[in-house]
């Protein structure tokens, strides 16, 4: 896994597959999105023009950040959907 910071100032997470996938969050636009690369470049230009993403305030991304991390080191609490 790579972090990267473009220059718009938004974070990647990379993963190291290829092609890769990303998660991007926007913190300027309260924004984090999920980008899948692919080696057709008719299927990559399709996926760099779709806007879909799912949008959080700042603090709101932060403890949810903290929750995810909680759930990967084992200290589960009930979480359903």
């Amino acid at each position: 896994m790579q972090i990267k910071i473009d220059d718009i100032d938004r974070i990647h997470m990379i993963d190291e597959y290829k092609p890769y996938g990303s998660i991007i969050f926007d913190p300027y636009e309260n924004r984090v999105g999920l980008y899948q690369d692919s080696g057709d470049p008719e299927i990559r230009t399709a996926f760099e023009h779709i806007e879909e993403s799912a949008e959080f305030e700042k603090y709101e991304l932060i403890d949810g950040l903290k929750e995810v991390i909680e759930i990967l080191e084992g200290n589960y609490r009930e979480y359903t959907l």
